[in-house]
C-alpha cells in the first residue's frame, strides 16, 4: 500500500529509472500500512535538511529488490546499485549471500559505539561470514525484529467447553487438542472449519518457518556452529523424516484446508479472520491487529475480536523441554559498490538514533519489536491490558536460534529456491514417500553447499 500524501518519494518507480543527481539512492520496502512510507519519508527529510544532501527514495515490492538488487550486482551495473537497501527478505537471502561473496560494506563502524544497546541475538543475526575475507563481521544493520506467535479462536474453543489454560504445551497434547477441537466444532456449528492453519504452499516464508519448528522440536541437527552440514546424517536425517511426516500428516489427515498448498504471504491470516480455520502460526502480530486498526476490514465488532483472538507460546520441544523461538532481524544493507558507502553508513547512524527508531517503529503499529531494549521503556510497549502485546512481549523475552542462513550462508539459496516448502509439497501433492523427499531435498543442499564452498 502506499500512502495517498503527496510528495516527491512516495511513489513506485521502475528501479531501472534511478536518478544519478541524488547524493544517497535508498531502496525501502512498501510499507504494509500507509504510515509505514510516511514515517521513512519523514525522516529522510529530516536528514536532508540537516546535512544538505539529496535522497533519491524508490518504496519497491520486496520481489523487485531481491531481483534488481542480485541482478545489477552481478551484471556489475554499478551506476543503479542503490547505497542502501533494506526489506523483509534481506536477512533470508540477501544479506547471507552478498555478504559471503565479499559485497556488502562492513558496517562494524556502525555498530560498534552502541553495541551495548542491541540484544545479542540482533548482533549474532548480522554477523555473517564473508568467504573472500574469510572472516566474519556485521555485515549488516539490525532495525527491528519479528518473532513467531500462534493464534487461535478464543471463542470457538469456549463453544466446545474449553478455556484457554486447557491449550496443553506438551507437543503431542498441543497438536491433538487442535484435532479434537476441529471434531467437535464441525459437529456443532461449524461443519466446514479445519483446526490447524499450517502453510503449505511455496510462497513467502511461512511454510519454511512452520517446519522448521516441528524440525526444531525433534532436535534436527541441520549445520553445525562451525558450519558443517548434518542433515545427511542418519540419525538427523531420520529425525527430519520424522518432522516432515508429522508436519505433512496434518495435510493429508483433514486437518488442513487444501487451499493451505496455494496460500500466499496473507492466506493464513485471511483463513483464520474467515473462520475458515481455529488456529494458525504466523511471523507477526498482524492477525489480531487487523482488528485494532482504525477503519478495521473485516466488521464493526473489532474490538469484540481482537479480544476472541488468543496469541499463544509455542508448544514445548517433544522431549518435553522449551522450544527456543526463530526470530526474525530486519536489516538494512549497504552494497559494497554502490557510489557513496560513507554517506550511507552516516544515514544508517542517524536512522537509528532513538529519536527517529521509535517513531519508524510506531508505524508498524505493533506487527515488529525494537532490537533495542531501551527502547521497549516507550509507554507504546507497555499496555498491560493488551492481550497480544503483553503475549508478545515474554515470547520477545526467549532465546533464540541462530538462523542456518547465518551460520552458512548457502541456505539462503535453499531458501531462496523454496526447497523447504517444495519438499513439503513434493509429499502433499507429488504424493512422494517421506523418504524420497528427504534424500531429494538432501541431495539439492549437497549441491548448492558445494557450489558455495567454491567462492574463494
Amino acid at each position: 500500500m502506499a500512502s495517498c500524501t503527496p510528495s516527491k518519494y512516495l511513489n513506485s518507480t521502475n528501479s531501472s529509472q534511478l536518478s544519478n543527481k541524488a547524493d544517497l539512492v535508498i531502496w525501502w520496502e512498501q510499507g504494509f500500512l500507509p504510515e509505514e512510507n510516511e514515517q521513512i519519508n519523514l525522516l529522510i527529510q529530516l536528514w536532508e535538511e540537516n546535512t544538505g544532501y539529496d535522497v533519491d527514495l524508490k518504496l519497491l515490492p520486496v520481489a523487485l529488490i531481491d531481483q534488481q538488487l542480485t541482478s545489477f550486482i552481478d551484471q556489475q551495473n554499478f551506476d543503479q546499485i542503490p547505497d542502501i537497501v533494506y526489506s523483509v527478505g534481506i536477512d533470508a537471502s540477501l544479506a547471507p549471500k552478498l555478504a559471503w561473496q565479499d559485497r556488502l560494506v562492513d558496517l562494524s563502524d556502525v555498530i560498534h559505539p552502541i553495541k551495548e544497546r542491541y540484544t545479542s541475538i540482533a548482533l549474532d543475526h548480522v554477523f555473517y561470514r564473508n568467504q573472500v575475507q574469510k572472516e566474519r563481521s556485521y555485515y549488516a544493520m539490525p532495525l527491528w525484529q519479528s518473532d513467531d506467535y500462534i493464534h487461535y479462536w478464543g471463542n470457538l474453543i469456549e463453544e466446545i467447553g474449553f478455556t484457554q489454560q486447557d491449550v496443553p504445551r506438551e507437543w503431542d497434547q498441543f497438536w491433538q487438542f487442535w484435532r479434537t477441537a476441529q471434531a467437535l466444532l464441525r459437529a456443532k456449528t461449524h461443519p466446514n472449519i479445519y483446526g490447524v492453519g499450517l502453510c503449505m504452499s511455496a510462497i513467502g516464508f511461512d511454510t519454511y518457518t512452520s517446519l522448521k519448528m516441528f524440525m526444531d522440536a525433534y532436535d534436527v541437527s541441520v549445520v553445525s556452529d562451525d558450519g558443517q552440514l548434518l542433515l545427511s546424517k542418519p540419525e538427523n536425517r531420520q529425525k527430519f523424516m520424522t518432522a516432515l511426516r508429522e508436519f505433512t500428516n496434518f495435510y493429508l489427515q483433514g486437518y488442513v484446508p487444501p487451499v493451505a498448498s496455494q496460500w500466499l504471504g496473507a492466506g493464513n491470516n485471511n483463513s483464520l479472520l474467515n473462520g475458515e480455520i481455529l488456529m494458525t502460526h504466523n511471523l507477526t502480530l498482524s492477525v489480531p491487529l487487523t482488528q485494532k486498526l482504525s477503519n478495521p476490514k473485516y466488521d464493526r465488532d473489532a474490538i469484540a475480536r481482537y479480544r476472541q483472538i488468543v496469541t499463544i507460546n509455542r508448544p514445548l520441544k517433544v522431549d518435553g523441554s522449551e522450544l527456543l523461538t526463530r526470530k526474525g532481524i530486519k536489516q538494512a544493507i549497504i552494497p559494497k559498490n554502490g557510489r557513496n558507502p560513507q554517506l550511507a553508513k552516516e544515514f544508517l547512524s542517524f536512522l537509528i538514533r532513538r529519536d527517529n527508531l521509535i517513531p519508524l517503529l510506531k508505524s508498524f503499529k505493533g506487527r515488529v519489536f525494537p532490537v533495542m531494549p531501551d527502547l521497549l521503556e516507550d509507554p507504546f510497549w507497555n499496555d498491560p491490558n493488551d492481550p497480544h502485546l503483553s503475549s508478545a512481549m515474554q515470547i520477545f523475552k526467549r532465546p533464540s536460534f541462530v538462523p542456518y542462513e547465518v551460520i552458512h550462508s548457502a541456505f539462503s539459496t535453499v531458501q531462496n529456491q523454496q526447497l523447504w516448502a517444495k519438499t513439503v509439497l513434493k509429499v502433499i501433492q507429488d504424493k512422494a514417500s517421506v523418504a524420497e523427499s528427504t534424500d531429494w531435498l538432501i541431495s539439492k543442499i549437497q549441491d548448492i553447499w558445494q557450489s558455495w564452498e567454491k567462492i574463494a
